[in-house]
């Protein structure tokens, strides 16, 4: 009887365990590398419009647009020893279809791994994804930048990026995409009405970022803007209207294969 009455205690807290851990078990979440294709010549391409100070201006920016094309180069590894994709930007006029018009733009790279995908553009390093991914979900996707207040990368100091509308769907132009995420990055603002100030006798800022990325695709959207305004009262005869400085991108996606 006492062999019998072990037995079933035995059994009774083994149940109890595979209860437990049932009780504890949560959804599979999507691995970060299927909100990419990383692949040799997997190209994706996107209106481009970059926002830029207009020329011999103190408080105007001014819209270029382009076709962009990201090529997907070789598999290379990263300064860790780490597996990273080189992808090769290209920009022609948008509307163009000459093949010639494509001139090289720059070159950055990807690096996927099971916790994280790091982008590095321009020699400076973003966490774009992380896992898992959860709506509401928060990191520091810049804390790899030396994004000191005051100087020229200040306006991506310390950045909260944030996952929302998991497996949302998202049109661009007359194309609907589904299983996409948003990272909203950064939204900060003061004294702000669009690309400039509300109040121009203000000073004011405005700081906005956000990207979506779809399955096996890739980014499908990226929007970033950001401009400082110095009032006149601040610049004095200098700049008898202010002055603003900043900039911005807006990528849409075209096509993909």
């Amino acid at each position: 009887m006492r062999k019998l009455a072990g037995y079933i205690l035995i059994l009774a807290v083994f149940a109890g365990i595979v209860s437990c851990g049932k009780e504890t078990d949560t959804p599979d979440e999507p691995l970060l590398t299927e909100y990419f294709n990383l692949a040799p010549g997997r190209q994706i391409n996107y209106q481009l419009d970059s926002i830029v100070k207009a020329p011999f201006q103190d408080t105007s920016f001014i819209v270029r647009s382009y076709e962009a094309r990201d090529v997907v180069d070789a598999e290379i590894t990263d300064n860790l020893g780490r597996k990273s994709w080189r992808v090769f930007r290209s920009l022609r006029p948008l509307g163009s279809t000459s093949e010639s018009a494509w001139q090289e733009s720059d070159t950055y790279m990807i690096t996927p791994t099971l916790s994280v995908v790091e982008v590095i553009e321009n020699n400076l390093r973003f966490q774009k994804l992380i896992a898992p991914i959860r709506d509401g979900k928060e990191w520091k996707g810049n804390s790899h930048i030396n994004a000191v207040p005051g100087e020229e990368l200040a306006y991506l100091y310390n950045w909260t990026y944030r996952y929302q509308d998991i497996d949302a769907t998202h049109t661009s132009f007359d194309q609907v995409i589904p299983n996409t995420i948003t990272v909203q990055q950064q939204d900060d603002e003061l004294n702000s009405a669009g690309l400039g100030p509300l109040d121009p006798s203000q000073n004011g800022y405005r700081v906005y970022s956000k990207e979506i990325y779809a399955k096996s695709i890739g980014l499908v959207y990226k929007e970033l803007i950001y401009w400082d305004f110095q009032s006149p009262a601040t610049t004095g005869n200098e700049y008898p209207n202010g002055l603003k400085e900043g900039g911005g991108i807006r990528m849409q996606v075209l096509s993909w294969k």
